[in-house]
């Protein structure tokens, strides 16, 4: 009798702890859904510090665009995503990386525009620094705009060390004041439960109008990563093509810029001359997306790394994912891979000039 009764009390122990199981979960997961970020479609942004920023009417831009990998991810790192198991370095290693990351930035002031993606506000990460308002700081007369694509109160992976607070998104830093700027929504979304921790995808418009009536549109893009069989990617391209069009057509003047997590068309892993092992099957981005229109990037340098393991040259592989594409009334001066050994960043910047076209292709 009294081992039944043992074994009963076992029994309802066990059920009991599995039931606080599944109720524990399930509040989790009614908080995470409660506090989802669901963003707008089309969202206004506001420019801070912009106030006092001259007009922009120039026939030549020039821009500089890189993922900072949130000042967690340079060379000593691997990530747990993609087959690492590292999340953040400890608060020195972080100090040293975005003191790297801004002082190289810095060097870069003089160009017209600066596009950051996967910039953090508010990261258990990043420990709980304000990347995109330190860098404007350190770029001083710049405005900036700032679009969330991040934004979950509790990552839970890894279960050894959750990444936790998570608020991060893309920074474009302008010289000049633009007419607007506004955050577009991919609307490419994981299935539920996974979609509520990982990102919102989004490109961020700044928009700068010319004497002529024309406007130079400025777009700040980081696509998706991830997603078998780069679904999302494909989606996302498509929108961004119904979009982009709609300005060519009317005359203005468009530029994308960013990390696309795509090959560039045109990308010819052979021509790399760093002696950098090169991934050659990431997805490229097929002819079908802006025919006519030109990518641009350097051929000779990968802008990206894998972060299964810590960088190594000639033993990490690595790729071109960061570039520009231009309209066709534009056209490149130049374009060139900043040899920053990835040492604060998964990724490398990226700086070109383009200018309009004397003999101007119309739609």
């Amino acid at each position: 009798m009294e081992m039944q009764m043992r074994k009963r009390k076992l029994i309802l122990f066990i059920v009991s702890a599995i039931l606080l199981i599944i109720l524990a979960a399930g509040g989790f997961l009614l908080f995470l859904t409660i506090m989802d970020f669901r963003p707008e479609k089309v969202k206004e942004l506001r420019v801070m510090y912009g106030e006092n920023l001259p007009s922009f009417n120039d026939s030549v831009v020039t821009i500089f665009t890189w993922n900072i990998g949130y000042g967690g991810l340079g060379k000593e790192m691997d990530f747990f995503h993609e087959g690492g198991t590292m999340v953040r370095p400890d608060t020195k290693k972080f100090n040293d990386y975005f003191e790297g990351i801004s002082d190289l930035v810095k060097k870069y002031n003089t160009m017209d525009f600066i596009f950051i993606q996967e910039v953090d506000r508010h990261s258990k990460r990043s420990y709980y620094l304000d990347e995109a308002r330190e860098l404007a700081v350190n770029l001083e007369t710049r405005g900036f705009s700032f679009a969330k694509n991040y934004d979950c109160r509790y990552v839970p992976v890894p279960l050894n060390e959750p990444m936790g607070r998570v608020m991060s998104g893309i920074a474009t830093y302008t010289r000049f004041k633009p007419s607007s700027a506004e955050r577009i929504d991919y609307e490419t979304r994981f299935s539920w439960p996974t979609d509520m921790v990982m990102l919102k995808r989004c490109f961020l418009v700044m928009r700068f109008p010319l004497a002529s009536g024309k406007e130079w549109v400025l777009i700040n893009t980081h696509n998706s990563v991830f997603d078998s069989g780069a679904v999302l990617r494909r989606k996302e391209l498509k929108l961004l093509h119904s979009y982009v069009m709609n300005d060519f057509n009317k005359g203005n003047y468009v530029i994308i810029g960013g990390d696309w997590n795509m090959n560039p068309r045109g990308f010819i892993p052979d021509s790399v001359k760093t002696g950098d092992k090169v991934r050659r099957n990431y997805p490229p981005i097929g002819d079908d997306f802006l025919p006519g229109w030109q990518f641009v990037f350097d051929n000779s340098r990968p802008s990206n790394r894998d972060v299964n393991e810590p960088y190594v040259l000639g033993k990490t592989y690595t790729t071109i994912i960061d570039f520009f594409v231009l309209s066709p009334n534009l056209e490149p001066v130049s374009v060139n891979t900043i040899p920053a050994e990835f040492a604060n960043s998964d990724h490398l910047p990226v700086v070109m000039k383009a200018r309009v076209r004397s003999n101007r292709v119309t739609k």
